[in-house]
């Protein structure tokens, strides 16, 4: 082997050693504390697990910032039943921000012997034994329903969707049963006869405009057509 020859053999060799220690170097560091997590900030967070969840997958403080994938983090978070969407950005270096939606409870609604929390869009967010307070209810016999699922039957969702629309219009919390084929309920002490499952927003708006003019008490509310809404007034009594 000539002298030229073994020079440009030790130069490559030299050059691969240096490329590996380089890549060491980087590797090393990327996984140090240098690059480590030095802040975790979640938002929005009130019902849901999210902060256990990040726990469990290793998105805390001292981890590789490397290791905190966004997509990962995100689709984790979201198997959380409360969980309506998420937002995760990892800023290098050691910088983790999320932001999390929470659906709303807008009922509770009876499955069996037990009540589930329900939000507007029919996602079953909770389990509970008894319904809670202050929370519109819903009476319609339905199938046992788990956390994460969504509700299918119509009139039940029909039924949420009102209470939904009715909402901070009414200082009493409002029920929701079935009558035969027909949805019925009471709004702020008022008997409503709302009908089929169908144009439920319509009809919660008509409830909650013929509130707002005031009508007596007793008085019975007929939403079935929303467009020309109705209410039977109570008849005094007639002295004999």
């Amino acid at each position: 082997m000539s002298e030229d020859n073994a020079r440009r053999r030790l130069r490559r060799l030299l050059l691969v050693a240096t490329l590996v220690g380089v890549v060491a170097l980087v590797a090393w560091l990327l996984q140090s504390p240098v690059f480590a997590v030095r802040d975790v900030v979640v938002r929005g967070v009130e019902n849901s697990s999210a902060l256990e969840r990040l726990e469990a997958i290793d998105v805390v403080t001292g981890v590789a910032t490397l290791s905190v994938k966004a997509d990962a983090v995100q689709a984790e978070l979201e198997l959380d039943p409360w969980i309506k969407d998420s937002r995760v950005v990892v800023q290098w270096p050691g910088h983790v921000e999320i932001d999390v939606v929470e659906y709303v409870p807008v009922a509770a609604v009876q499955t069996g012997t037990t009540w589930v929390l329900v939000g507007e869009e029919g996602s079953v967010l909770e389990s509970l034994p008894t319904s809670p307070p202050g929370l519109g209810t819903v009476t319609i016999a339905t199938e046992r329903i788990l956390p994460g699922q969504k509700i299918s039957d119509v009139e039940v969702v029909a039924a949420v969707l009102f209470i939904a629309r009715v909402g901070d219009s009414v200082s009493v919390p409002t029920t929701v049963w079935n009558e035969g084929n027909e949805l019925v309920a009471t709004v702020n002490g008022y008997r409503v006869r709302i009908g089929p499952a169908v144009d439920v927003e319509a009809k919660a708006a008509a409830v909650v405009a013929i509130l707002a003019d005031g009508i007596p008490l007793g008085s019975v509310i007929d939403v079935v057509s929303p467009t020309r809404p109705a209410v039977a007034i109570p008849q005094p009594e007639v002295e004999e």
